[in-house]
């Protein structure tokens, strides 16, 4: 790929890469203002677009109101409390069985799915 190197999207990557779970447009807005770079939300929105595009980044939109963004990493799930907000990464061989068992049941080959968790953490049951 060969994209512009600009400051605010190295940024904006930067931060992605680092973060343990998707974040939004607000949290991405803060993260800039923290590192003193005064970035409009039209080129905010435009650099989480060429990345998205260039297959760096996925949008997820979990129900919020919202889109949230990550870094493209291997296939996995997302686990959501529906209290403190929390998002978690929920990968396993069980999910991959899933995908394995509706093939061979349904005949149905599978290009993409999403599959979202919605329930309450462990800090929130406590």
């Amino acid at each position: 790929m060969n994209l512009k190197n600009t400051q605010a999207r190295s940024a904006i990557y930067d931060f992605l890469i680092r973060s343990s779970s998707p974040v939004d447009v607000n949290q991405i807005i803060g993260f800039l203002r923290s590192k003193k770079l005064n970035t409009n939300k039209v080129t905010i929105y435009r650099n989480l677009d060429t990345l998205c595009k260039n297959g760096l980044l996925e949008k997820l939109e979990f129900g919020e109101g919202k889109f949230r963004y990550e870094f493209k990493k291997n296939h996995h799930h997302h686990l959501i409390c529906t209290n403190c907000g929390k998002i978690e990464d929920v990968s396993g061989e069980y999910l991959s069985e899933i995908e394995r068992k509706i093939k061979s049941e349904n005949g149905f080959l599978i290009k993409s799915h999403v599959l979202e968790f919605y329930g309450l953490c462990r800090n929130c049951r406590s």
